[in-house]
């Protein structure tokens, strides 16, 4: 043994000649899901898009499927239990249909009438296993469902993030696909886009999904044969259960398989072959996407008691009829430039130069693009025009949209991880100028890969953004989540106190209850005696009706009525009380009546009674004062009419007396709110006479 001190020299082993060591190959790992490790790439990575410095070193740490996928679980799972529903028809077209299916009661609206047949009942039904299978093994109430649906489509969307942003590590970059993973997570838009019950977010998860098998290399092996099948599928059932205009995404995808070689070399003799085989592919895999419809149709044609197929009905109503959308509104071209600025912020001028940044770096950063470092070879497509398929959707979702006149935020969501996507991308490649610079400047590749300022600069342009959603998610959190909190006020406070003062008492405690340490729970009731109580309580809303939350946050047995307000267009109207259909054994027979008179397509109000109530049948009225709103007949201050009192009031943003800049975030210690205007939204108690 060698004294301290004492110097030593090791000889490297052989690698080549009879004595050479050789180090025998191992598979890469695998983590639980089949992803690759998240360690122990090669430098020369296999996507489309390489670093230039650090080639001889580990790679980047990226998460696991398994573990993006936890993470992002987490996230999601608190978007369910505390982001508020931004859009009526998220109710009323959804969560109501659904509600009705299970409780036969709830609200209906024209698009769910027979006549129209506008939306489709296997897309709500789809959901129905997700709302109760839970609850119902758990004896919990229907609060529960709703909050149980939302944590699975939470659930759902963080599957698909996570298997879209291993598919961008392993088949475009791994720094590209830890960009795009804190884009998702920390975005305000995907925030309430998870976890919301509307076709386009379903869209916006079998976009994900597809995408994650598309960017994989098109061969001729099954495997590659067997992208196109999953790719197509998934966009065929974006857009057949969920939103038809989702499909549009999908053009470049059809574009790259029908005339681009992609991970395939053709040589020109055989061009006409490999093009015929790739139509073949393409025709079959089509055909078995669109056999989707088959059962979609079957189950539609079930509920509306004839046949119909509500994906093709919403395309002619949107496209052909002579009504249309535009009715329900229009909005000029920057809508959604404005709206995607509100929840990207930075990310979405990123997003938007993605394209000419790619241009520049074709330009100045040629040897960034590509597995090799040598000019494609005769018969293989360019890595440059490759990538610009996968830019391309946003781009072709944007212009569709703008073109619409009648714009919702809603709409956009299917392309919210392209936003991600394209941005990630911008981010790599002005990085890649920056060291590109760096190393010219500098004149040493050795300084460039030992140097931090480009980790810096790219954590700077992910987390600023990030940091910035957040407090957009907390802005939106803070200002308009007073709907949310009266219908929580009114089960958990206001309908005990009900029962208490007509003589009932919570469930008592079992004789052997040990509380641990001094905790006592809140005491729990029994509510079935509002649903015989005689007369029953009526919770009225007023201007408020477009913000009502859903039936599932309002206990059975209580009564959900509307009044009169200055609003001129088509109301929602209860759904009729029925049972099972005997011939055809669908649960609901009320959803294949037309009532004459009830709806129209023209959005103009019916001459049926049955929409309003007079405010003297209301127990409880939900009010909102705003001191941007002048009272009116119709819709007076109820607050201060002398029929009705204060039972729980909470504020609520008045975006038009606020300063603009104020209502974009919320920052702690009180910072932008000197620009802040509320009112008061309340639940009002009849006065007893």
């Amino acid at each position: 043994m060698a004294l301290p001190g004492t110097e030593t020299v090791r000889f490297r082993r052989p690698t080549s000649g009879p004595n050479a060591v050789v180090t025998p190959k191992t598979e890469p790992k695998r983590d639980e899901f089949g992803s690759l490790a998240p360690l122990g790439y090669s430098r020369r990575h296999q996507g489309l898009l390489q670093d230039q410095t650090r080639r001889n070193t580990t790679g980047p740490f990226v998460p696991s499927l398994s573990l993006a996928f936890r993470i992002l679980l987490l996230i999601r799972t608190a978007g369910a239990m505390y982001s508020i529903i931004s859009d009526c028809d998220e109710v009323f077209n959804f969560y109501e249909p659904l509600h009705y299916v299970s409780y036969n009661s709830g609200f209906q609206t024209w698009e769910l009438s027979p006549q129209f047949a506008i939306r489709s009942w296997a897309y709500v039904l789809a959901h129905w296993p997700l709302a109760h299978i839970g609850p119902k093994l758990l004896r919990l109430d229907k609060r529960a469902a709703f909050f149980a649906l939302r944590i699975s489509l939470g659930a759902i969307c963080s599957f698909c993030e996570a298997r879209f942003y291993r598919s961008v590590v392993e088949h475009i970059n791994e720094r590209v696909g830890r960009y795009l993973y804190f884009s998702l997570m920390l975005s305000a838009g995907m925030w309430s886009a998870s976890v919301a019950f509307l076709p386009s977010s379903f869209a916006m998860y079998t976009t994900m999904l597809a995408s994650s098998f598309w960017f994989q290399p098109a061969t001729s092996t099954p495997q590659g044969v067997s992208r196109t099948y999953r790719a197509t599928f998934f966009y065929a059932l974006g857009a057949i259960l969920g939103w038809p205009f989702a499909a549009a995404l999908a053009i470049p995808f059809v574009f790259e398989h029908l005339f681009l070689s992609g991970g395939e070399i053709v040589p020109p003799a055989l061009v006409g072959a490999w093009r015929s085989r790739r139509w073949e592919t393409m025709v079959k895999a089509v055909g078995a996407g669109a056999a989707i419809a088959i059962p979609v149709s079957m189950i539609d044609s079930w509920a509306y008691g004839h046949s119909t197929f509500p994906t093709l009905n919403i395309i002619f109503y949107n496209m052909f009829s002579s009504a249309g959308p535009d009715l329900y509104g229009t909005s000029p071209p920057s809508f959604y430039l404005a709206n995607l600025f509100l929840n990207f912020n930075f990310l979405l001028p990123l997003a938007l130069i993605s394209l000419p940044a790619l241009a520049v770096t074709y330009k100045f950063d040629h040897r960034r693009v590509g597995k090799t470092q040598q000019a494609p070879k005769e018969g293989e497509t360019n890595p440059y025009t490759l990538l610009v398929m996968r830019l391309a959707p946003l781009y072709i979702w944007l212009g569709i949209l703008t073109a619409q006149a009648h714009k919702e935020e809603r709409f956009f969501f299917p392309a919210y991880p392209l936003v991600c996507f394209n941005a990630a991308v911008s981010v790599f490649l002005v990085r890649g100028w920056i060291e590109t610079m760096y190393i010219k400047l500098t004149k040493s590749s050795y300084q460039a890969g030992r140097t931090s300022l480009f980790s810096n600069i790219t954590l700077f342009a992910i987390l600023v953004p990030g940091i910035v959603s957040v407090a957009r998610i907390f802005a939106i959190f803070y200002f308009y989540r007073a709907p949310l909190d009266i219908v929580h006020h009114f089960q958990y406070h206001t309908i005990p106190q009900v029962l208490t003062d007509k003589g009932y008492a919570p469930i008592p405690l079992p004789d052997d209850y040990a509380p641990y340490g001094k905790e006592v729970p809140e005491p729990k009731w029994d509510f079935t005696p509002l649903q015989t109580m005689d007369p029953p309580i009526t919770l009225c809303y007023g201007s408020e009706w477009h913000r009502f939350p859903g039936s599932f946050l309002v206990l059975e047995g209580i009564k959900v009525q509307w009044i009169k307000t200055e609003f001129d267009g088509m109301m929602p109207r209860r759904w009729e009380s029925s049972e099972r259909d005997k011939g055809s054994r669908w649960p609901r027979s009320e959803t294949r009546v037309t009532r004459e008179g009830r709806f129209n397509g023209d959005n103009e109000a019916s001459a049926e009674q049955g929409s309003f109530v007079d405010p003297s049948e209301c127990t409880y009225l939900v009010s909102l004062t705003l001191p941007s709103q002048t009272p009116t007949e119709l819709e007076p201050d109820w607050p201060s009419s002398p029929e009705w009192e204060k039972e729980y009031c909470t504020p609520f943003l008045d975006a038009a007396s606020s300063k603009w800049w104020s209502r974009l975030f919320y920052l702690p210690g009180g910072l932008l709110e000197s620009g802040r205007v509320y009112g008061d939204y309340c639940l009002l108690h009849r006065k007893v006479e």
